[in-house]
């Protein structure tokens, strides 16, 4: 599930300059969203948590210092994002100025190529993912009531896991699950959000990527535990 743990917010650019980025993004496993204004990322980035962000520089609605410093507060879901920006002749100086207090990189939007691919792979540790193949179950609170699905995932990582399913839950859906581990009594517990849905002809599987947000009691801890004795 590594295309769930390499997720990209593209923010601000123009349509041709967009599909620029994400045809070179997924060239090395990144799954990018758009958002066309500023406005439209802190909507996202205050629920969902993004691998990477890549900015224009300047946006069209708000100064990129108001965008930085919303990723990085303490209770945003991308505080620990890495933050590339693409910056416009005249605005390079004020991007590359923004480097080290919030922002990773600050790049030419003229010179864009596959250097921003690799200054993304380089600022992104990606952890390391398992085939575990176990129960999942899923609850989604409707505006009807709470929907309850049976899955099995494909592979889990400490950032989340790969979820065997046909039902089709959109991006940003958020949700409880409950993770069967082989040899315990108790499930790990928690919630999630999800990041993408599955490419049939790429995985072979219809389902679900999603990444944990938070976890009940110690149930991160036990999870971690499983891991590094799978690892």
């Amino acid at each position: 599930m590594d295309a769930a743990q390499r997720s990209t917010l593209i923010v601000g650019l123009e349509v041709k300059t967009y599909e620029k980025v994400a045809k070179i993004l997924k060239r090395k496993g990144f799954f990018s969203e758009p958002a066309t204004t500023g406005g439209e990322a802190l909507e996202s980035i205050s629920f969902l948590p993004f691998d990477a962000i890549v900015a224009a520089c300047p946006l069209p609605d708000m100064p990129v210092q108001q965008l930085v410093d919303a990723v990085r507060r303490k209770d945003s879901p991308c505080r620990q994002s890495a933050v590339v920006l693409l910056a416009t002749p005249a605005a390079l100086a004020e991007a590359e100025a923004l480097v080290g207090r919030g922002v990773n990189r600050a790049l030419a939007i003229e010179e864009l190529d596959d250097e921003l691919a690799q200054d993304l792979l380089g600022l992104i540790t990606v952890p390391k993912r398992f085939p575990v193949r176990a129960l999942s179950r899923l609850k989604v609170q409707l505006s009807w009531g709470t929907s309850q699905t049976l899955c099995q995932t494909e592979n889990v990582s400490l950032h989340g896991m790969l979820v065997k399913t046909d039902h089709p839950y959109p991006v940003g859906t958020q949700m409880a699950f409950e993770l069967s581990i082989p040899g315990e009594a108790e499930p790990v517990r928690g919630f999630a959000v999800v990041v993408r849905q599955t490419q049939e002809k790429r995985e072979r599987t219809s389902g679900v990527g999603v990444r944990f947000s938070s976890f009940e009691g110690g149930d991160k801890k036990r999870l971690e535990a499983l891991l590094r004795a799978l690892g």
